[in-house]
């Protein structure tokens, strides 16, 4: 299965994102700052049968943004599209 990280996957523009690449198929892993935003972005793209798992990091911070993206490799494979 392909794999996508939507890094700023806030209620809008980011979660739409993340909808429709699970509805096409890939693995998607959400990344946000905000704990209850991936939360809530991954019980609506699951609750429609994707596959996906939610990060919390902020994006401004290399390290952390580094280590969600090598969470998501681990759990699905390699990153294939990083939006």
């Amino acid at each position: 299965m392909a794999s996508a990280v939507v890094v700023g996957a806030g209620p809008g523009i980011g979660a739409a994102v993340a909808a429709r690449l699970a509805r096409e198929g890939l693995a998607v892993t959400v990344v946000a700052r905000s704990p209850g935003t991936p939360r809530d972005v991954t019980e609506r793209i699951g609750r429609s049968g994707g596959t996906v798992r939610g990060l919390i990091a902020d994006s401004t911070d290399e390290k952390a943004l580094r280590a969600a993206l090598d969470t998501a490799a681990s759990a699905d494979g390699p990153v294939e599209l990083l939006v």
